[in-house]
């Protein structure tokens, strides 16, 4: 059985010491980072290939669910928190927990936390392998442009903007209008290909050129083409993990 690779992220470096002993007993699972800052923790994320994230939620700068905010989607392990109060347990199943421990942790809670674990990313691993054939056959999408439907190839789609119940295609042969939410469009085109920047917008990965910020603090993505895309703070992780910004 492989090791599950586990993050341990919490500021108080005591209880860090004591969840890292106390997985030492737990069949299967492999320490290979422990931090005390939420930041560093989401640069590391970046860089490591993780299978598990035990995070503490009321942390110093970035608390456990600002930290998953800034994650993009396929950097984010299985996520167990551990913590001192119970008041966030609704919530943190709202973000696709898999358990929710509260200290100190009872070692058979602790083991069977990581059980859970195993269930978790083994489902992920067939929705993604699912996904993966589905999107292999989706090379075009049908759209509207000048009074008809035409068929706009995926591989010139540079990014897709929201327009209510409608999404725009843009890219060098005119784009066209489709009535879908970006969500929707979202869970149809191949992550590895596209980014989602804002909750108006997605980009092709390789179209995004460089990022600025205006005087107004907002920033923006700048494509090839030229063109210039709003980028939610939300979403902004995903961008800095692509770019290698600090």
């Amino acid at each position: 059985m492989r090791k599950l690779q586990a993050m341990l992220v919490d500021d108080e470096p005591l209880a860090l010491r004591r969840l890292a002993r106390a997985l030492e007993a737990v069949d299967g699972v492999k320490v290979v980072a422990q931090l005390s800052s939420a930041r560093r923790a989401v640069e590391a994320i970046a860089r490591e290939e993780l299978d598990l994230l035990f995070l503490d939620i009321s942390m110093p700068g970035l608390d456990g669910f600002e930290l998953l905010h800034q994650l993009p989607p396929e950097r984010r392990p299985a996520v167990i928190f551990v913590t001192a109060h119970d008041a966030h347990a609704v919530r943190a199943f709202g973000v696709d927990a898999v358990d929710y421990l509260l200290k100190p942790v009872a070692p058979e809670r602790l083991a069977e936390a990581v059980d859970r674990a195993r269930v978790w990313l083994r489902g992920h691993a067939r929705a993604e392998e699912e996904a993966a054939q589905a999107l292999a056959a989706l090379d075009s999408l049908w759209a509207y442009r000048h009074r008809e439907f035409v068929r706009v190839r995926i591989e010139d789609v540079e990014w897709v903007s929201a327009e209510g119940d409608y999404v725009r295609l843009h890219g060098a042969d005119g784009g066209g209008l489709m009535r879908m939410t970006l969500s929707a469009l979202e869970g149809r085109l191949d992550p590895e290909l596209f980014l989602r920047v804002h909750r108006s917008a997605i980009c092709r990965r390789t179209a995004i050129t460089g990022v600025r910020r205006k005087a107004t603090g907002a920033l923006t993505a700048t494509l090839a083409s030229g063109a210039e895309v709003p980028v939610g703070r939300s979403f902004a992780g995903g961008l800095r993990a692509l770019l290698q910004l600090v």
